[in-house]
């Protein structure tokens, strides 16, 4: 999904998909547990059922590599915006093709929308637009704060959820609305995801100031470096 034609371009693109610079690929495998607990509801194991079945866990599976092709551009991006020198353990892309091409090879990512209108499903189409909007306006909360709601929690948890939350959540939320769930599965699937994006995030801020640079994959109190309130500040 990640192939392009012009070979500066596509090892760009591919960059963070390599062995060693893959991270940890915490989205994928949420969703891939998701799908696993979400199930085609079948009552008995018949053939048909179960093509049928599989069919929807590759279905589901697309879900998953979508999410991580939005996420990772959305760090391809971020580098750029930070000036970051790391990612993930290894130089950062910008600093080894930079900024032009950086930027271009996260927009190049962007033709993960071509998998997603193939899954046919408007409204896992809505959820996955909803949550790249989410992104850049999560990026523009952070980095045009004032004074005052970098005091706010309220606006942090806002800020939160749309740079890191939405994107799991409306994900969850997708793998459900594909197996063809109820609207309170499929919701509940969204909070698990929401709180979890939360609590993921929660967790890599404080890690900012407590972790080391070498076991964090990047530069240590970043958020401090670039005026960016965060929840140890609080």
């Amino acid at each position: 999904m990640v192939a392009a034609e012009v070979p500066k371009l596509a090892s760009a693109a591919e960059y963070f998909f390599k062995v060693g610079a893959e991270g940890k690929r915490f989205r994928p495998t949420v969703l891939l547990l998701m799908a696993s607990a979400l199930k085609f509801p079948i009552g008995d194991s018949t053939e048909v059922l179960s093509i049928l079945a599989n069919k929807l866990r590759t279905r589901q599976q697309n879900i998953a590599e979508i999410t991580e092709m939005i996420h990772v551009a959305s760090l391809l991006h971020d580098d750029v915006l930070d000036d970051a020198e790391t990612r993930r353990g290894v130089t950062s892309l910008n600093c080894i093709m930079g900024n032009k091409l950086s930027v271009l090879a996260g927009d190049f990512l962007s033709r993960a929308c071509v998998a997603l209108a193939a899954l046919g499903n408007t409204e896992v189409v809505s959820l996955m637009a909803t949550a790249v909007e989410h992104l850049v306006t999560g990026e523009t909360m952070q980095i045009s704060t004032s004074r005052e709601q970098r005091r706010s929690m309220e606006y942090y948890l806002q800020k939160t959820y749309y740079k890191t939350a939405s994107l799991i959540s409306n994900s969850c939320k997708a793998v459900a609305i594909l197996a063809g769930h109820t609207a309170e599965v499929s919701m509940l699937a969204y909070e698990y995801g929401r709180n979890l994006g939360l609590a993921f995030q929660l967790i890599d801020d404080v890690l900012d100031f407590t972790g080391m640079s070498a076991s964090l994959g990047k530069g240590s109190l970043s958020d401090i470096r670039h005026v960016i309130a965060s929840i140890p500040m609080f």
